[in-house]
């Protein structure tokens, strides 16, 4: 019998963005169909046997109540489609509504193409998994996907620049179990925090073990999808986690990421690191942060609960949840982080690329000094944090450590951000240019 073909719903696009769209699925077999919402009812009774991947709708400016519609269309095409919202620029109580009514994220009007690309990608990489038709324990598996790696290859090879990075593994894989829901068992309960819950689960039939990170709340979905997009912007970096894929379960997106067995480097660091391993790290650390500013993405919590090292040494970058990609979000916008590791344009939400500086700078501190550069015991309120404190300098704590060095840590450390390094990729060529040795443990004190 012939699967049923994978169809994307559109809703009110311009030409424009139906051309793109086109373009962006052409190496696949998806039909992109044009409803209304007069017509999308009749559709899905019409054709049950089309698996829908991903409806796109327009917000209309002409039509009142919109998060009706929405409310509407989602309950023809069932809880699980991913639905992206299309909108021109609105207040923020305007948005949560219409997210509310049903849509997963949504994209300001005039698209960014770049932008669009990947979210767009991603939401039909999940819609293409939970659109797969369910099989009965006694029927043999189909290679429902074969081939579809080549296909997704093919397409990413029309983009040039910035989509080359763009490489969703869950994809490539050339079968996948039916009952994406069933997929994970849950182990161990690994952190609670202000994002949501995580978990320590393990694929059931291959036994592969995996980080599963739940919201609290289906309220944090857009942060929970741009997060994966940044993931996947990143993905070729051998020091980040790495997605393996998204579940939508009781209308929250969880992460799938990648199981880092290891401690993290502030667990290493109450035991006490060799003056080695601190220059193995920190070169590992600043490779992947000078990575992600030429990608334009900036993380704005590093701090050693946040680095894993797996057991061969590898240091991973975790916790992209706070992240912003500056190629087309604005900096700043709320003071979010970890006070001990924050500067202070980043308390007044003006983040940038050299706020990352600043706290790669604070863990440099740390390894040279055994101590932080100053202590805040505000964490919970930030916004009253003393901004006004200095940076001691690290050879009053040691005077035997190199004077080049405190150098670099007290420009890492300038509050006047036109002294301090811009970026993780200036940083990186003052390090090696003045130690060219750095790395071999000849530099940092035991």
């Amino acid at each position: 019998m012939t699967p049923a073909s994978e169809t994307i719903l559109l809703f009110g696009l311009s030409e424009t963005e139906t051309t793109l769209i086109k373009r962006l699925i052409s190496s696949f077999d998806i039909e992109p169909v044009g409803l209304t919402i007069s017509t999308v009812r009749q559709f899905v009774t019409d054709f049950p046997e089309k698996k829908i991947c991903l409806a796109v709708y327009r917000f209309d400016t002409h039509r009142p109540r919109q998060d009706r519609t929405i409310r509407l269309i989602r309950d023809f095409i069932g809880p699980l489609v991913p639905f992206l919202l299309l909108t021109p620029k609105l207040a923020f109580k305007e948005i949560k509504k219409l997210l509310d009514s049903g849509a997963d994220d949504y994209m300001e009007l005039p698209l960014n193409e770049n932008r669009f690309s990947i979210s767009f990608l991603i939401l039909l990489e999940l819609g293409q998994a939970m659109a797969r038709p369910r099989q009965t324990d006694n029927t043999p598996e189909k290679k429902t996907l074969a081939g579809s790696g080549e296909t997704w290859l093919r397409t990413l090879t029309s983009f040039k620049g910035e989509l080359n990075y763009f490489t969703p593994r869950s994809l490539l894989q050339q079968q996948r179990p039916a009952k994406i829901f069933h997929k994970w068992k849950q182990l161990q309960r690994l952190g609670l925090g202000g994002f949501g819950v995580v978990w320590l689960v393990e694929e059931i039939g291959t036994g592969r073990l995996a980080v599963a990170k739940t919201p609290h709340s289906p309220h944090m979905n857009i942060r929970v999808l741009r997060s994966a997009a940044i993931l996947k912007r990143l993905v070729h970096h051998p020091n980040i986690v790495h997605l393996i894929e998204i579940i939508k379960d009781n209308g929250k997106f969880i992460l799938i990421q990648e199981y880092v067995k290891g401690p993290t480097l502030q667990h290493l660091l109450e035991k006490g690191i060799t003056a080695f391993d601190k220059e193995h790290y920190f070169l590992q650390l600043l490779s992947v942060i000078t990575y992600a500013h030429k990608h334009k993405i900036l993380h704005r919590d590093i701090k050693p609960e946040n680095i894993m090292i797996a057991e061969s040494g590898r240091l991973k970058l975790l916790d992209f949840g706070i992240a912003r990609d500056l190629s087309w979000q604005p900096p700043g916008g709320s003071s979010e982080g970890t006070v001990n590791f924050m500067p202070p344009e980043q308390f007044a939400g003006q983040s940038c690329l050299a706020s990352d500086v600043w706290a790669i700078g604070v863990i440099l501190y740390i390894f040279t000094t055994n101590a932080v550069p100053y202590v805040q015991q505000n964490d919970q309120y930030p916004q009253n944090i003393e901004t006004a404190v200095e940076s001691r300098a690290p050879r009053k704590i040691n005077p035997a450590i190199d004077i080049d060095l405190e150098r670099i840590i007290m420009r890492c450390l300038q509050k006047d951000l036109t002294l301090r390094y811009k970026d993780g990729g200036e940083l990186q060529d003052d390090l090696v240019t003045t130690f060219p040795l750095f790395g071999r443990g000849t530099t940092l004190p035991a």
